[in-house]
């Protein structure tokens, strides 16, 4: 009975298609077996989260208020509709995603405790890539390590999705040890269109035929500077003056496509680098790809390279936040500094020029994934840290 069952709400700033969004999703699915489950999200109400949930038939919450930017009267109204929902839902456990969603969901959360007297939810959040560690201007970082650590005063625990953010949540004295918990994103099953069917189907989406012998490359996330795809664009310019056969699919959407659109024309990329905008599941076309190439800057633990892993596809990525933890260069995969763009085309350009070689990096690739990184160690773990 429902009654039985622990409440348990899930708090995430937007509903746009992301690591993030996919991490609440797949926990939410899986937790609603054994809870009673609800998602509160900010942005767009038919964004692509909202539609998964309701597919799946899990209650989900539209915070009106609530968004990315920072606009201090939103953002206050925001924190009065979080406290309203708490009350309303009086949930046992509280998981916060993002961090906008982390600092108002967690001062909300308190406020609801003194509401409440004897009521004491358990306040997680997990840090998806600390945002600390973007390149940004000494007051900036100092102002967002300041709002970590006051949010952090909040919460129970913190998840870490990669041991480079427990490492940087110490370094920068966010929280103690204690209170940190490392839990590495977990790979489920997916299914995967076959090489044919997939590439048949990207062709369609690009609007180009793609040959046997075109060599097609992919990444996929959000549109944001930290994504350093204008290095990945640059790299492939490169590249091509060597090999004519290369084309780049980029899926996602975000502030950065009309400038990396732009980089595309004047680099007279039009016919070879490609910007598919969101597809749900995307990661279903992965085989249709002879590589992923992950050019961030920053990152906490990207499910692209888990997906491509498992899909068998060579791995070329930046060595950034918890990339290192996946990807062992020159064994699973190639790891390259950020902000390099020969380092990317030179990384590409290896992959092409020695198939055999990534062939066997992706297999071992595919092996470390399935035996580190499971979706149900993920969940074991995170359901751990409800009840510790």
């Amino acid at each position: 009975m429902d009654g039985d069952r622990k409440r348990l709400i899930f708090v995430i700033t937007q509903p746009v298609v992301g690591g993030a969004q996919k991490y609440v999703f797949d926990l939410a699915k899986d937790f609603n077996q054994n809870y009673q489950v609800s998602v509160a999200c900010g942005g767009d109400k038919n964004g692509d989260l909202f539609q998964k949930l309701g597919k799946e038939k899990i209650t989900a919450h539209h915070l009106k208020f609530l968004g990315r930017e920072i606009k201090p009267g939103d953002d206050v109204l925001a924190f009065f509709e979080i406290l309203k929902l708490f009350k309303s839902e009086r949930p046992d456990i509280i998981h916060l995603n993002s961090s906008k969603a982390g600092l108002l969901g967690s001062l909300a959360a308190f406020f609801y405790q003194l509401s409440a007297k004897n009521y004491k939810p358990k306040i997680v959040f997990t840090a998806h890539g600390w945002i600390f560690k973007e390149d940004l201007s000494k007051w900036k970082k100092r102002a967002v390590v300041f709002l970590a650590w006051f949010s952090a005063k909040f919460q129970d625990k913190i998840i870490c999705v990669s041991q480079n953010d427990f490492d940087q949540a110490l370094k920068y004295k966010v929280a103690a040890a204690r209170k940190l918990q490392v839990v590495h994103n977990g790979a489920g099953e997916v299914k995967f269109l076959t090489k044919k069917k997939a590439r048949d189907e990207v062709s369609k989406l690009i609007s180009r035929e793609i040959s046997v012998n075109d060599f097609l490359i992919v990444n996929f996330g959000r549109l944001y500077a930290n994504k350093g795809l204008s290095y990945l664009i640059q790299a492939v310019q490169e590249t091509r003056n060597k090999y004519q056969n290369l084309i780049l699919v980029i899926f996602g959407d975000g502030p950065e496509r009309e400038a990396l659109q732009l980089l595309i024309t004047n680099y007279q990329l039009q016919n070879t680098v490609f910007l598919a905008g969101d597809m749900p599941e995307v990661s279903k076309y992965l085989k249709a790809f002879d590589a992923l190439v992950l050019s961030s800057t920053k990152e906490g633990f990207p499910y692209s390279i888990l997906e491509a892993g498992l899909a068998g596809v060579p791995v070329v990525a930046t060595d950034v936040g918890g990339v290192g933890e996946m990807v062992v260069n020159n064994q699973t995969g190639f790891l390259v500094e950020p902000k390099d763009s020969n380092a990317l085309a030179k990384a590409v350009e290896n992959i092409m020029a020695n198939p055999n070689q990534a062939k066997k990096m992706a297999a071992d690739l595919k092996k470390t994934v399935s035996q580190k990184f499971s979706f149900k160690d993920m969940v074991s773990k995170t359901e751990w840290v409800y009840k510790v």
